[in-house]
């Protein structure tokens, strides 16, 4: 989610592919009032607004939504940008969608996960991985240069951009946090 330059209203998407719009928005949230800005887009997991435009980072593209006629709703899903390949496995979510000070776009793809849920690197079953799996990515603020800023995600659940452009990522069992079970038992052991 993000907010609006008026600091009354917010746009949210949901991993259904909706973006809503909530207005109303001050220190006693009594009128809250909620419109379904756009839909249909696959697994928005990702928002930022710009200008007072939104953006959303999904699994195919970043997309730049457009009100033409001033009625609420976007009439016009641009592409931005979709050059974030992907495979068909199930866990190749696009998470979250950051800016920093000049206006370039950050946002991290998960691994694929092997079929049965045993391991990760290997893609829904049929052992695809791609070259932007585990990544977290840098787009300029134009939508036209796009690069890799760091590897080896499972699932970077989200984005962080400090006022000096440090990011943070965090990771969900990912291929530098070291895990594994007990055979036999429920106990995990942890590696230092």
């Amino acid at each position: 989610m993000d907010f609006f330059s008026d600091g009354k209203r917010a746009a949210l998407c949901t991993h259904d592919g909706d973006i809503w719009i909530v207005s109303g928005i001050d220190e006693n949230l009594q009128n809250l009032q909620w419109r379904r800005f756009a839909s249909g887009q696959y697994e928005t997991l990702g928002l930022a607004i710009v200008n007072d435009v939104i953006y959303t980072s999904g699994r195919d593209q970043i997309t730049r939504y457009h009100d033409l006629n001033n009625d609420g709703e976007a009439d016009y899903y641009e592409n931005f940008n979709n050059q974030v390949m992907s495979t068909e496995g199930f866990h190749e979510f696009v998470f979250d969608l950051q800016t920093d000070k000049a206006g370039n776009f950050y946002f991290a793809k998960a691994n694929p996960v092997r079929a049965g849920g045993s391991g990760f690197g290997g893609g829904g079953g049929n052992g695809q991985v791609c070259s932007h799996s585990g990544c977290l990515f840098k787009l300029s603020k134009d939508g036209r240069q796009f690069d890799i800023v760091a590897r080896g995600f499972r699932a970077p659940n989200g984005i962080g951009v400090s006022p000096d452009g440090q990011l943070t990522t965090s990771d969900n069992e990912g291929t530098w946090v070291p895990r594994l079970r007990s055979i036999g038992s429920r106990k995990e052991v942890f590696a230092a």
